[in-house]
C-alpha cells in the first residue's frame, strides 16, 4: 500500500499545477482562428473608441490577425478579410501619424501597408455581396494616401524591402480603385511615381528581379522618367545582356536626347564596346550639356590618347594631330581643375609615352653608324628626353596630389635612372616598396 508522506503531497501539487498549466497552454494554442478574427474585430473596435486607452488592445488584435489569417477557414471568407485590412491599415495610420509629428519616429508595423491593401483586394475578390466590394474599395480609398506616405518614410528610414511593398501596394491599390470606379483623392500623376519609386527601392534592397520587373514595366508603358532607362539599361548591361542594353538606349536615346544620364550611359556603352570613334561626337555633345564636367574633358584626352598610340607607328602625321587633341583636352580639364589627378597624370602619361615611341625610335637605329644615322639618332634623343623632362612636373604634381599612386612612382624612378639621375632613382625605389607593390 503507497503510505502517502507530506512530500509526495508536496509533489502531487506541483504536478497538478504543471499539468494545469499544460491544459491551459495547450487551450490557448488550440484557439478557433475564426473566433479569434472576430475578437480581433472587437478589439479594433474597442482601439478606434480610444486609442490611448486601447493600445494594448490593438496589439493583441494585431498578433490575432496575423496568427489567424491563413487558417483555411479564414482565408475564404471576404468579412475576414476587411477585418485584416482594417486592423493594418489602422497600423498604417498610426505610424504615419506618428511620424508626421517626428520623422524619426519608430515605424512599428513595416509590413502594415502591404498587409492593409491585401486585406482589402481579398475582401472584394471574396465578396458575395456587393455591399462588401464597396466597404474594401471605401476603406481602401481613404487609406491609400497613407499607405504611400508610409512608403516614404520606410524609404527614409532605410528599410527598403518594406518601402518596395508599400509603394506596390500604393500602385496595385490605385489601379483596383479605378477598377471598381471608386472615387479617391489620391494624384493620377503620382500612380506612375509609385511604380518608379518601388523599383528604386527594390534595387536598394538587392531584389534585382524586382527592380528589374518594374522598370520593363514602366518602359513598356513609356514612363517619362529617364532614371527608368538609365537604370534598367545598366541592369542589362550587368548581366551581359547587350542585345536588351542596346535597346533600351536606343529608346532611351530618341526619347531623351539631351538627358545627361542617358548620354552618359551611352559613352560608357561605347567605351565598354571600345568604339572610340563613335565616342568622340557624344562627348563633345556631353561638354555642352555640362560645360564644367572634368571628367569629360579628361575621357576626350584619354580618347584621343588612345588614338594617338594606335596611329604612331603607321600615320605620324594623324598620330601628331591626335596628341594635340588630347592634349588640349587635358590641359582644359587642368583648367577647370588644377589639382585634378587624372587630368595632371594623363599630360604626364602623354609625354612619357611619347618619349617611349622615340626610344623604340632610337633602338631602330641603334646599328646605323652612318653621319647621317647618327644625325637622325641624336636628333630623336633629344626629342626623347625632352619628352621625359617635359612629364617630371606633371608626375610630380600628380604624387603631390596622390603620393601612394604606384604607376606615377614607377614613371618617376624610370624617368630619373634614365636621366642618369641615379639617388633620386634609388629614393623612388624605396617610395615603390614601402607602397608594398613590386
Amino acid at each position: 500500500m503507497l503510505m502517502i508522506t507530506s512530500t509526495n503531497t508536496k509533489l502531487m501539487k506541483k504536478l497538478f499545477v504543471l499539468f494545469f498549466a499544460i491544459l491551459l497552454a495547450g487551450g490557448i494554442m488550440a484557439q478557433d482562428p475564426v473566433k479569434d478574427m472576430k475578437k480581433a474585430q472587437r478589439l479594433l473596435g474597442t482601439y478606434n473608441l480610444d486609442q490611448n486607452a486601447g493600445a494594448d488592445e490593438f496589439e493583441e488584435a494585431i498578433a490575432l490577425a496575423n496568427a489567424s489569417i491563413n487558417d483555411p477557414a479564414v482565408k475564404i471568407d471576404p468579412v475576414a478579410w476587411q477585418t485584416y485590412g482594417e486592423i493594418f491599415m489602422a497600423a498604417v495610420d498610426r505610424d504615419v501619424r506618428a511620424n508626421v509629428v517626428d520623422n524619426n519616429a519608430p515605424i512599428r508595423e513595416p509590413s502594415a501597408a502591404a498587409k492593409a491593401f491585401l486585406g482589402f483586394k481579398m475582401a472584394a475578390e471574396l465578396a458575395d455581396k456587393s455591399y462588401q466590394i464597396k466597404d474594401a474599395m471605401k476603406a481602401l480609398a481613404s487609406g491609400i494616401q497613407n499607405i504611400y506616405y508610409l512608403g516614404s518614410a520606410l524609404y527614409q528610414a532605410g528599410d527598403y524591402k518594406s518601402a518596395y511593398d508599400a509603394f506596390q501596394a500604393t500602385y496595385e491599390a490605385y489601379s483596383l480603385l479605378k477598377k471598381h470606379n471608386e472615387p479617391n483623392t489620391f494624384s493620377a500623376d503620382e500612380h506612375p511615381k509609385s511604380l518608379y519609386y518601388s523599383g528604386l527601392c527594390a534595387q536598394e534592397a538587392g531584389l534585382k528581379t524586382e527592380a528589374q520587373t518594374v522598370y520593363r514595366q514602366l518602359v513598356d508603358a513609356g514612363s517619362d522618367e529617364p532614371g527608368v532607362y538609365e537604370a534598367l539599361f545598366n541592369m542589362y548591361m550587368k548581366d551581359n545582356n547587350t542585345t536588351e542594353a542596346e535597346k533600351i538606349l536606343m529608346i532611351a536615346r530618341e526619347k531623351f536626347p539631351d538627358d545627361s544620364g542617358i548620354l552618359y550611359a551611352e559613352i560608357n556603352y561605347y567605351l565598354a564596346k571600345g568604339e572610340l570613334t563613335s565616342l568622340v561626337s557624344k562627348l563633345e555633345k556631353a561638354l555642352q550639356i555640362e560645360p564644367e564636367n572634368v571628367s569629360v574633358y579628361v575621357t576626350l584626352g584619354q580618347i584621343y590618347d588612345k588614338m594617338y598610340q594606335d596611329a604612331a607607328a603607321t600615320d605620324p602625321v594623324k598620330a601628331e594631330e591626335n596628341f594635340t587633341k588630347a592634349m588640349s583636352y587635358y590641359q582644359q580639364a587642368m583648367t577647370k581643375d588644377p589639382k585634378n589627378f587624372d587630368a595632371v597624370y594623363s599630360i604626364g602619361a602623354l609625354w612619357y609615352n611619347k618619349a617611349a615611341a622615340h626610344s623604340v625610335e632610337l633602338n631602330n637605329l641603334a646599328s646605323d653608324y652612318t653621319p647621317a644615322g647618327n644625325k637622325k639618332y641624336d636628333s630623336i634623343k633629344l626629342m626623347m628626353d625632352e619628352a621625359f623632362e617635359k612629364a617630371v612636373p606633371f608626375f610630380l604634381l600628380a604624387e603631390e596630389i596622390t603620393p601612394t599612386d604606384y604607376n606615377t612612382l614607377i614613371a618617376l624612378k624610370e624617368i630619373y635612372a634614365r636621366q642618369d639621375k641615379l639617388d633620386i632613382a634609388e629614393q623612388y625605389k624605396m617610395k615603390i616598396e614601402k607602397s608594398g607593390k613590386q
